[in-house]
C-alpha cells in the first residue's frame, strides 16, 4: 500500500523539519504560510495536510477553510505548541480529523500511524459518501423514501419523500402511534407482525391521503436495535387493479344473472322427468344426476353474486331478527353430525342477537364443513360459543395439518383453497363471503393455526 501525500503548513521551519523527519517514506511537501499552501495544493491535491493551529497573521481554521476551497473535504491534522484541550476541541469543530500536541511529533511512529489512520478513514469516508449519493439518486429515481425506528424512543425517522407519501406533519421524525394512527386497524396489526419478525413487505392503504398505497419495505437494524427500510407510491398500478378487479366482478355478476334463468328451466325439467313412471332406472339415475349438478350450478350462482355484491362496494343485503344463536348453532352442529357421522364437542351459552340468520347458517356451516373436510377425523371437532359484551363469540376448532403461515395471510381472499385439498372443489369462496357476512353484521372473522396442528376459526360478532 503506497504512502499518503502529505502537505505539512507551519511557519516554523525547525517544526517543519522535525515534522517531516517524522515522516519518513512518506511523499512530503512543505508550506510556510496560507499562500504557499494553495499553491501547492493548486499544483497537486494532498491525501492528508498537516496544519499548524497558529499561524500568523491566520488561524490553523481560517487556513483550513482556505485550504477546503481548493480541495474540499481534505482530511486535516492539527499540530499545536499548546497542548491543551481547548485547542484540541477548537480543531475539532473546526473539521479537523485529529488533533496532536507538538510535543508528540517525535515519538516513534506516533505521527505517522496518526497520518495513515487519517488517511484510511478519510477514504472510508469518500466511500461512504459516494454509495449514499448513489443510493440517493436510485431513489430519488424511484420516487422511494426513506424511513428507520428507534423502538427506545418509540419514534419514525423518514425522509421529505417518507413524509409526503404518508402524508405526515412538518418534521423529519414521528411517534410510531401518530405514524401507524394513518392505517387501517388490519393494516397496522400486519405491520406490527412484520415489524416484530424482522422482515416487512407490506401494501398499505394511506388514510390521511385519499387513494394512496404505498409499499413499506424494510428489516431489522441488529447493530442499532431498530428496522429500516423504503417505501415507494403504487397508488396508481393499485388502482389499475382495482378498474380490472371490478371489470371481472360486473362480468361475473352479468354472468351469474344471465345463468339462473336457463338453469332454473334445468331444474324445472329434471322436476317434471323425475315423477314420470315411464324412467327405467338408468335413465332415473341420469335424471337425479341433473337435479344434483343443477343443485350444485345454482349454489355456486349464489357465490358468484355474493362476491359481486361483496367486491363493488354495494355490500351484502341483510334480514336481521332475534334469533336465539345458541339453538342456531345446535341446529347445524347436529345436521352437520348426521350428514358426516362427525364427533363434535359442543360448548355454547344462551346468546340472542338480532341477525340475519340464513346468513349466519351459512357462516357457521361453512366453518362446520371445513372443519370435517380438513381435521383429522380421529380426533372431535369442538364448538365455543359465548356472550361478549353486547355480542358473541363463536370459535371453530379442528385439529390436523398445519395451516401454513404463508396460506393464513390470504386465507379469506377469493379463489384460495386449502392446499390439503386432494380434489378442487367449488370456487374457492367461501370463507371470502362468510367474512363478507360476519364484516356485513360489524363483526370480524379470523383464523389461527398452531405449529401443534390446533385450527380455529374465530366469529366476533
Amino acid at each position: 500500500m503506497s504512502k499518503p501525500n502529505v502537505l505539512i503548513v507551519d511557519d516554523d521551519e525547525i517544526d517543519r523539519l522535525v515534522t517531516r523527519r517524522a515522516l519518513k517514506g512518506f511523499i512530503v511537501r512543505e508550506a510556510a504560510n496560507a499562500r504557499d499552501a494553495e499553491d501547492a495544493l493548486r499544483h497537486l491535491a494532498a491525501d492528508v495536510v498537516i496544519l499548524d493551529f497558529f499561524i500568523p497573521p491566520d488561524t490553523g481554521p481560517e487556513v483550513l477553510a482556505r485550504l477546503r476551497k481548493i480541495q474540499p473535504n481534505i482530511p486535516c491534522l492539527f499540530l499545536s505548541g499548546q497542548g491543551s484541550e481547548e485547542v484540541a476541541v477548537e480543531a475539532m469543530k473546526a473539521g479537523a480529523e485529529d488533533y496532536l500536541p507538538k510535543t508528540q511529533v517525535t515519538e516513534p511512529r506516533r505521527l505517522a500511524q496518526l497520518v495513515e489512520h487519517t488517511h484510511e478513514t478519510a477514504k472510508l469516508r469518500h466511500t461512504a459518501q459516494r454509495a449514499q449519493a448513489r443510493l440517493a439518486l436510485a431513489l430519488d429515481a424511484a420516487g422511494a423514501g426513506t424511513w428507520s425506528t428507534d423502538p427506545r424512543a418509540k419514534t419514525i425517522t423518514g425522509d421529505a419523500r417518507f413524509r409526503e407519501l404518508f402524508g405526515l406533519p412538518e418534521g423529519d421524525t414521528w411517534s410510531l402511534d401518530t405514524w401507524r394512527a394513518g392505517f387501517t386497524p388490519e393494516d397496522a396489526e400486519a405491520l406490527d407482525k412484520a415489524l416484530a419478525a424482522g422482515s416487512v413487505k407490506l401494501a398499505l392503504k394511506v388514510l390521511n391521503v385519499e387513494g394512496r398505497w404505498v409499499e413499506l419495505r424494510g428489516r431489522h437494524d441488529d447493530a442499532e436495535g431498530g428496522d429500516f427500510g423504503t417505501v415507494h407510491d403504487i397508488s396508481e398500478s393499485r388502482a389499475q387493479q382495482e378498474q380490472m378487479l371490478q371489470m371481472k366482478d360486473r362480468l361475473m355478476g352479468i354472468a351469474s344473472h344471465d345463468l339462473r334463468n336457463p338453469l332454473s328451466a334445468v331444474k324445472m325439467g329434471a322436476t317434471l322427468l323425475a315423477r314420470s313412471k315411464s324412467l327405467d332406472e338408468r335413465e332415473q339415475r341420469l335424471v337425479t344426476n341433473i337435479s344434483v349438478s343443477v343443485e350444485r350450478m345454482s349454489k355456486l350462482i349464489v357465490q358468484l353474486l355474493d362476491l359481486t355484491r361483496a367486491r363493488l362496494g354495494g355490500g351484502l343485503p341483510l334480514d336481521r331478527k332475534p334469533i336465539d344463536l345458541k339453538q342456531l348453532v345446535e341446529t347445524l352442529v347436529d345436521e352437520t353430525r348426521l350428514a358426516t357421522g362427525r364427533t363434535f364437542d359442543v360448548k355454547t351459552e344462551s346468546v340472542t342477537m338480532e341477525i340475519d340468520a340464513d346468513r349466519i347458517s351459512q357462516v357457521i356451516s361453512n366453518l362446520l364443513g371445513n372443519a370435517v373436510k380438513h381435521g383429522d377425523s380421529a380426533h372431535p371437532i369442538t364448538i365455543k360459543l359465548e356472550p361478549r359484551g353486547a355480542g358473541a363469540t363463536l370459535v371453530v376448532e379442528n385439529r390436523g395439518e398445519r395451516i401454513p403461515p404463508t396460506l393464513l395471510a390470504t386465507l379469506f381472499e377469493p379463489f384460495v383453497q386449502g392446499q390439503t385439498s386432494a380434489v378442487r372443489e367449488g370456487l374457492g369462496l367461501g370463507l371470502f363471503i362468510s367474512r363478507e357476512v360476519v364484516h356485513a353484521h360489524g363483526g370480524k372473522l379470523t383464523a389461527t393455526s398452531s405449529p401443534e396442528g390446533l385450527t380455529a376459526f374465530i366469529v366476533e360478532l
